[in-house]
């Protein structure tokens, strides 16, 4: 009797297989960390013995169990510092500070760009700081807008909470219905608009009328963001990191959630209730500036915001908000013909308000605008039955002149008929 033995191969474990205790919905997201990693200086790295950044080997058994490790300590802590995680991690033994603590910079550096990188509301900038420094990057060239008002901020901020500590980079969890606006006229059209419509309100309109361009942006502090003098939106290119933290916070909050605040009359960062009611914001967003209106819709396929990346770092999320007619909206997420900010927007309702108020200060400037420009149905109705019944009637008119002017000629040169 012959028996035939078959040798299962062994499997070989991808970034994706160890973010199952993480995102484990997110197919890009393993890739696109391993990005990250290569755009950092080796020494932030110092306190992680073996670790390789190059190889799928170091991030899956190295670096991936670390940043569950940082998630965890972090949820379990009632109030989370940098500091705090890191002498957690030392005392497990998860990094090394060496025998005179010469790799601590190396450690705390790290544990603030995991926070980062978990959170994406902002990538560590370790190149452009002091060593008395914690710098982010530079996601707006040079613009500063309520999530990041600062690039920069002291070390000494390691030692306090999350939510403390990254409010010194800027309104990163802002609360419902609150602002940071300091311009009088400004306050005033915040407090008037109540509503938008997609049919008044869509990146279409931006880009044709208001002469806005779009730039993708990896973090979620920067979505919507507007750079009046550059005259750029900034959009977040990675909604499915905010549905997957939605279903992750239904069974346990993911670290976003540890970086809220306890406090309820915090007037500058928000509590657990608003990550999730902004993480649904940002998702209907996309259906505000895209999804309702057919011409944004077209748009979109011309943006091509993941242009010369690999398709495994892509998000399909993206597309299906952009581009369908009809999106199921997950999660309790209405979609709506009119949008009560304070109901529907209360968090992205000051960037909402700015571009409004930016579109509504652009008027068109040729006839092909004119004919784009259909935020009032009624006068843009009106306007261009006046011109076309108008025009009709100077035709005619026009033409009765030259068949007069050719009943005249006739007669002239046939007297007698």
């Amino acid at each position: 009797m012959t028996q035939t033995f078959r040798f299962k191969p062994k499997r070989v474990r991808t970034p994706n297989d160890a973010l199952s205790g993480l995102f484990p919905d997110l197919p890009w997201y393993g890739r696109w960390l391993q990005e990250q990693l290569r755009l950092q200086p080796s020494s932030m790295f110092d306190c992680l013995p073996g670790f390789d950044r190059e190889h799928d080997a170091s991030l899956t058994d190295i670096f991936l169990p670390l940043c569950s490790k940082v998630s965890n300590i972090i949820n379990n802590d009632d109030g989370p510092s940098i500091d705090n995680i890191v002498d957690s991690l030392l005392k497990e033994g998860s990094i090394n500070a060496g025998d005179e603590y010469q790799h601590l910079d190396s450690a705390i550096n790290l544990v603030f760009g995991i926070i980062g990188w978990l959170t994406m509301l902002y990538r560590p900038d370790s190149l452009s700081c002091s060593p008395t420094e914690f710098c982010i990057a530079d996601e707006m060239d040079g613009h500063n807008g309520d999530g990041h008002m600062s690039l920069k901020q002291d070390r000494i901020g390691s030692s306090k909470r999350l939510c403390d500590f990254l409010l010194g980079f800027g309104l990163m969890i802002p609360p419902a219905n609150s602002h940071a606006i300091a311009d009088a006229e400004e306050i005033k059209l915040y407090n008037k608009l109540k509503s938008v419509e997609p049919s008044t309100l869509n990146l279409f309109l931006l880009t044709t009328i208001g002469g806005v361009s779009v730039e993708w942006t990896d973090c979620l502090a920067c979505h919507l963001e507007l750079d009046k003098d550059a005259r750029v939106v900034y959009l977040f290119c990675y909604p499915s990191f905010c549905q997957a933290n939605l279903r992750k916070a239904a069974a346990e909050a993911g670290i976003i959630y540890a970086c809220s605040s306890d406090n309820f009359d915090n007037h500058y960062w928000g509590t657990e209730q608003d990550v999730s009611q902004l993480l649904k914001e940002v998702l209907l967003s996309y259906r505000l500036l895209f999804g309702q209106n057919i011409r944004s819709r077209r748009l979109f396929q011309k943006l091509s915001p993941f242009q010369g990346m690999s398709p495994n770092v892509r998000d399909n999320l993206l597309t299906q908000l952009c581009t369908r007619k009809d999106s199921d909206m997950p999660f309790e997420i209405i979609q709506r013909d009119s949008y009560e900010l304070a109901r529907d927007f209360p968090h992205l309702r000051t960037k909402i308000v700015r571009l409004n108020n930016h579109l509504n200060q652009k008027k068109p400037r040729s006839w092909a605008e004119l004919w784009l420009d259909n935020r009032d149905s009624a006068s843009w109705l009106t306007f261009w039955a006046v011109i076309i019944i108008g025009g009709i009637g100077l035709l005619l008119a026009f033409i009765q002149v030259i068949l007069q002017i050719i009943q005249l000629a006739y007669q002239f040169q046939h007297p007698g008929s």
